[in-house]
């Protein structure tokens, strides 16, 4: 196996021990193999100091990596309160009150006296100094100290501060430098960061994701290059915006030419409706108002017969068609109506087809016996149903009387078999 760097230990550290869900005694087993980085990482330092607390929660080992995780960036809010309550619960659990709170909370050497008064960590708060006034006074007072001992003494509360205080660090930890690198070559930015890279990168890159990934994000990079994609760096991007603003410039200056297009076609549809509408009405003009339908042999006014380009009269278009005048009955007698209106013969009957009607008389059924089944279901159905509902009972056993009707079933109970159901 070869050995790793400084820097790919550094990684495989920070990615295992910043990791909760990753046993203590395995990450003890890394860092026994792997040497610790000189320089650590800000996340590789807080979850190296956060097992260190996990593992012996109130003791002056815990005291130490508190205060170191004070100091590192952004701590967490609940810090101080731990830090205050694993300290008190050592002075008040102490054989000697005196010394241990002298050590942890007199003046002047004090640590946590000096943790409160530094105001450049996140130990300083108005809290912690009220808590290390309290053990200060008490140094020598035997009623202060049985006070002090009665709310701090109890271990299971410093610790359950303690559980407080790493929940709260490892949800706020973040991702590891692995999982970000992993999240950029085989997560969701895996596309862009493939089609970035070039041969050699890709191909380590296959190595690391796996063949079944490989070939989904190779999928992916062949469907974006198809789409015309595959080109995407903040200069085309900017090209991109500029074009859209260019258009949308474009749009507020120039007028849509639409509405006065379609106001033009209204008004040229609108003129040739009214010039049709108007040839319309001067050829109904120029027809004579009344024209008397006569025969072919119809004398003209001058009795020279009928004058030429005179056009054909209904008798000339159907010689069947019988020309008469109608009288209105309330006029006076001898008058009559000068209009002739020509009115058609009634169509003619069809003629009776000469044939022979077929003989559509349908044939008659065979009777068909009844069964011993069929006579049973019926006595049980007159039993249950009473004579007269033969539709009940026929309803009720489809299934049986195939083919029956209720008359038929009627008709069976008349026989003297079955008189005695009536």
């Amino acid at each position: 196996m070869p050995r790793l760097t400084s820097a790919e230990a550094s990684l495989v550290l920070d990615h295992v021990l910043g990791d909760p869900s990753v046993p203590a005694a395995a990450a003890n087993a890394v860092l026994a193999v792997l040497p610790f980085p000189s320089n650590p990482t800000p996340r590789l330092l807080r979850a190296f100091l956060l097992r260190r607390v996990a593992s012996d929660p109130v003791s002056a080992a815990a005291l130490d990596a508190l205060e170191l995780l004070a100091s590192l960036p952004c701590p967490a809010s609940p810090l101080a309160a731990v830090h205050i309550a694993v300290a008190a619960y050592l002075a008040s659990s102490a054989p000697d009150f005196d010394a241990a709170a002298g050590a942890l909370f007199a003046r002047p050497d004090g640590r946590a006296r000096r943790a409160v008064e530094s105001g450049d960590t996140a130990l300083a708060s108005n809290e912690a100094a009220a808590v290390v006034d309290q053990f200060e006074a008490a140094v020598g007072n035997a009623f202060l100290q049985v006070v002090l001992r009665g709310l701090w003494g109890d271990r299971a509360a410093a610790e359950e501060r303690v559980r407080e205080l790493l929940a709260a660090e490892w949800a706020a930890i973040g991702q590891s430098q692995l999982e970000t690198a992993a999240e950029r070559i085989v997560g969701d930015g895996a596309v862009e960061t493939w089609s970035a890279a070039d041969e050699v990168t890709r191909v380590k890159y296959c190595v690391l994701a796996g063949e079944q990934r490989t070939r989904e994000i190779q999928c992916q990079l062949e469907e974006r290059n198809h789409h015309g994609n595959h080109i995407s760096t903040p200069e085309v991007h900017k090209a991109m915006d500029a074009l859209k603003s260019s258009c949308a410039n474009l749009q507020s200056v120039v007028e849509d030419p639409l509405p006065a297009a379609k106001a033009a076609a209204d008004e040229v549809l609108a003129t040739r409706m009214d010039k049709a509408v108007s040839l319309n009405a001067g050829e109904v003009r120029s027809q004579p108002a009344t024209c008397e339908i006569a025969g072919p042999s119809a004398p003209s006014d001058n009795g020279e017969g009928p004058r030429r380009g005179t056009p054909p009269s209904l008798m000339d278009w159907n010689p069947t068609a019988r020309t008469f005048q109608w009288e209105d009955l309330a006029e006076p007698e001898g008058s009559r109506s000068l209009v002739h209106r020509p009115h058609l013969p009634s169509p003619r009957r069809m003629a009776v087809s000469p044939l022979q009607p077929a003989d559509n008389k349908a044939k008659r059924r065979k009777a068909r016996k009844w069964c011993v089944l069929e006579e049973e279901t019926l006595r049980k159905g007159v039993e249950q149903y009473g004579s007269g509902n033969w539709k009940d009972i026929l309803i009720t056993n489809l299934d049986v009387f195939i083919g029956r009707t209720a008359v038929s079933i009627w008709i069976t109970l008349q026989v003297p078999f079955f008189n005695d159901f009536s």
